[in-house]
Protein backbone atom coordinates (compact mmCIF):
# COMPACT_ATOMS: atom_id res chain seq x y z
CA UNK A 1 0.00 0.00 0.00
CA UNK A 2 2.76 2.44 0.92
CA UNK A 3 4.63 1.65 -2.30
CA UNK A 4 1.57 2.63 -4.34
CA UNK A 5 1.22 5.91 -2.47
CA UNK A 6 4.94 6.63 -2.87
CA UNK A 7 4.78 5.82 -6.59
CA UNK A 8 1.77 8.07 -7.13
CA UNK A 9 3.35 10.89 -5.15
CA UNK A 10 6.57 10.65 -7.14
CA UNK A 11 4.66 10.69 -10.42
CA UNK A 12 2.67 13.72 -9.28
CA UNK A 13 5.82 15.53 -8.14
CA UNK A 14 7.70 14.81 -11.36
CA UNK A 15 4.70 15.97 -13.39
CA UNK A 16 4.54 19.24 -11.47
CA UNK A 17 8.27 19.82 -11.88
CA UNK A 18 8.15 19.02 -15.59
CA UNK A 19 5.26 21.40 -16.19
CA UNK A 20 7.13 24.47 -14.94
CA UNK A 21 8.29 25.23 -18.48
CA UNK A 22 4.79 24.96 -19.92
CA UNK A 23 3.52 28.29 -18.66
CA UNK A 24 1.75 30.96 -20.68
CA UNK A 25 3.77 33.61 -22.45
CA UNK A 26 4.50 36.25 -19.84
CA UNK A 27 7.47 37.97 -21.46
CA UNK A 28 5.43 39.81 -24.07
CA UNK A 29 7.30 38.29 -27.00
CA UNK A 30 5.43 36.17 -29.50
CA UNK A 31 6.78 34.16 -32.40
CA UNK A 32 6.00 36.33 -35.45
CA UNK A 33 5.19 33.31 -37.62
CA UNK A 34 2.47 32.13 -35.27
CA UNK A 35 1.29 35.70 -34.68
CA UNK A 36 0.81 36.27 -38.43
CA UNK A 37 -1.05 32.97 -38.79
CA UNK A 38 -3.29 33.73 -35.80
CA UNK A 39 -4.06 37.23 -37.08
CA UNK A 40 -4.96 35.83 -40.51
CA UNK A 41 -7.30 33.16 -39.12
CA UNK A 42 -8.96 35.58 -36.69
CA UNK A 43 -9.40 38.11 -39.50
CA UNK A 44 -11.06 35.49 -41.68
CA UNK A 45 -13.38 34.37 -38.87
CA UNK A 46 -14.36 37.93 -37.90
CA UNK A 47 -14.71 39.14 -41.47
CA UNK A 48 -17.03 38.29 -44.35
CA UNK A 49 -15.87 34.67 -44.49
CA UNK A 50 -16.97 34.05 -40.89
CA UNK A 51 -20.27 35.83 -41.45
CA UNK A 52 -20.95 33.85 -44.61
CA UNK A 53 -20.11 30.55 -42.95
CA UNK A 54 -22.31 31.37 -39.94
CA UNK A 55 -25.28 32.25 -42.15
CA UNK A 56 -24.72 29.14 -44.27
CA UNK A 57 -24.58 26.95 -41.14
CA UNK A 58 -27.82 28.40 -39.84
CA UNK A 59 -29.62 28.02 -43.18
CA UNK A 60 -28.34 24.49 -43.79
CA UNK A 61 -29.28 23.48 -40.25
CA UNK A 62 -32.74 24.96 -40.65
CA UNK A 63 -33.20 23.21 -44.00
CA UNK A 64 -32.05 19.88 -42.62
CA UNK A 65 -34.32 20.36 -39.60
CA UNK A 66 -37.34 20.93 -41.83
CA UNK A 67 -36.43 17.95 -44.02
CA UNK A 68 -35.98 15.61 -41.05
CA UNK A 69 -38.78 17.18 -39.00
CA UNK A 70 -36.36 17.54 -36.09
CA UNK A 71 -34.95 20.60 -34.30
CA UNK A 72 -31.49 19.05 -33.75
CA UNK A 73 -29.94 20.00 -37.13
CA UNK A 74 -31.16 23.56 -36.69
CA UNK A 75 -29.65 23.69 -33.20
CA UNK A 76 -26.37 22.38 -34.60
CA UNK A 77 -26.39 25.19 -37.14
CA UNK A 78 -27.04 27.75 -34.43
CA UNK A 79 -24.25 26.27 -32.28
CA UNK A 80 -21.80 26.45 -35.20
CA UNK A 81 -22.79 30.02 -35.93
CA UNK A 82 -22.35 30.93 -32.26
CA UNK A 83 -18.89 29.36 -32.27
CA UNK A 84 -17.94 31.41 -35.31
CA UNK A 85 -19.23 34.51 -33.55
CA UNK A 86 -17.44 34.04 -30.20
CA UNK A 87 -14.63 31.71 -31.26
CA UNK A 88 -12.16 34.35 -32.51
CA UNK A 89 -12.42 36.30 -29.25
CA UNK A 90 -11.79 33.17 -27.21
CA UNK A 91 -8.85 32.17 -29.42
CA UNK A 92 -7.39 35.67 -29.13
CA UNK A 93 -7.62 35.58 -25.34
CA UNK A 94 -6.07 32.13 -25.15
CA UNK A 95 -3.15 32.95 -27.43
CA UNK A 96 -2.42 36.24 -25.70
CA UNK A 97 -2.23 34.53 -22.32
CA UNK A 98 -5.22 36.34 -20.82
CA UNK A 99 -7.24 34.82 -18.03
CA UNK A 100 -10.76 33.87 -19.06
Amino acid sequence: MNKKILARASVALSTMLASVGAMANTTGTVDPTFQNFRDTVVGWAKGPLGTGLAITMMLMGAGMGVAKNSPMPALSGVAGAAFLNWGPGIITQLTEGALI
